[in-house]
């Protein structure tokens, strides 16, 4: 059954008035659990679906309980009191760490240009000292490391672009801990958690990718009100109801092209209106943006599943979805449902705001 509630009406924007009824259609279609649109920073679409009780999604994108949900790899979710959700939002979760990577530099806390070893030692991943050794916090961010997925070297770093499926990426949060003296969850409250006011994002330990110690990598639980709080943050350059969370030049570093190999690709964010395009699993280029039916300027943070929140500049507009998926995993990183997402929430008749952002 849906909740909803709004703080301004469709056609407030100029949209349709059964614009909640054909997105709540589509979430029911798409095994949409959380689909939310601001404009502005307020509610027009609030549609809320929530699983009956929690569990996991298989990478089937099938919701499962009890016993079933904790085997194998899977994205954890709960339904909260209010009729909302709050689940493992995949690699959508990427973008908050690259937020707060930056934020530490502003701090003087570190340089993107930094080795990894610098700040975790020798020995974090299953490379050669000297190879290691040349890989930088940057090289990471924009996967260009030259590793593979079990941390091993297959090029020079800076040399190729491929998408991360194992834990390289995952060590831009050791280094935060590493440079802060703190926690992840710590740095994130600190740093996002308080001044975006979220109450409901925790960090979490999942199954199935580990670091080379054994440790299983941190997976972020969210809800889709504090998804969109942090879509916020890419959506007015980095400033949030009148307060800096980031400078403006941090984000905009976050939200350009991170290097020449993908340009679609800024710091661990993926961006629209840039071509070619490279993604997982994906050996060429492909000759396309990567929302086709969306804004040319979205930026967005995608996980399995179709996990996503898009954010606009020029629009004022931010859009999360949560949920399973009826087409396995969603393109991996969710670009697939993302452009779905497009089509189903009318951008193109929205004005953007008078000063421009």
């Amino acid at each position: 059954m849906t909740a909803a509630s709004t703080e301004l009406e469709p056609a407030d924007v100029g949209w349709p008035d059964d614009l909640p009824g054909r997105s709540d259609a589509w979430a029911e279609a798409t095994r949409t659990t959380a689909l939310l649109v601001l404009v502005g920073g307020r509610t027009v679409v609030d549609v809320r679906r929530p699983e009956p009780g929690p569990g996991a999604y298989g990478l089937d994108g099938v919701a499962r309980f009890g016993d079933e949900a904790g085997q194998g790899l899977g994205l954890a979710f709960e339904p909260l009191p209010d009729g909302r959700t709050r689940q493992d939002v995949a690699s959508a979760q990427k973008t908050p760490v690259a937020m707060l990577v930056l934020a530490a530099a502003s701090r003087g806390l570190l340089s993107l240009d930094d080795p990894i070893t610098g700040h975790l030692g020798a020995g974090w991943s299953a490379c050669d000292p000297a190879d290691e050794a040349e890989v930088t916090i940057r090289h990471a961010l924009t996967m260009t490391s030259g590793l593979s997925d079990a941390l091993t070297r297959d090029a020079p770093p800076g040399a190729t672009w491929r998408y991360s499926l194992g834990p390289i990426w995952h060590q831009a949060k050791r280094v935060l801990e590493a440079v802060t003296g703190e926690g992840l969850q710590a740095v994130f409250d600190d740093w996002l958690g308080a001044p975006l006011g979220l109450v409901e994002s925790t960090w979490v330990r999942r199954p199935g990718i580990a670091y080379l110690d054994g440790q299983p990598v941190e997976a972020l639980c969210t809800s889709a009100a504090d998804l969109a709080r942090l879509g916020q943050v890419l959506a007015g350059r980095g400033t949030v109801d009148g307060v800096e969370v980031l400078p403006a030049e941090r984000v905009d570093e976050l939200c350009s092209p991170s290097q020449d190999l993908n340009p679609a690709y800024g710091l661990l964010t993926w961006l629209n209106g840039r071509s070619p395009l490279l993604v997982p699993m994906v050996e060429e280029p492909i000759d396309a943006w990567l929302m086709p039916s969306g804004p040319p300027d979205a930026v967005a943070m995608l996980g399995a599943l179709g996990q996503l929140c898009l954010a606009s500049p020029s629009l004022g507009l931010v859009v999360v979805r949560l949920g399973g998926s009826t087409g396995g995993l969603g393109g991996v990183v969710g670009a697939s449902v993302a452009d779905e997402v497009w089509q189903v929430v009318p951008w193109s008749a929205l004005a953007p705001p008078a000063d421009g952002r």
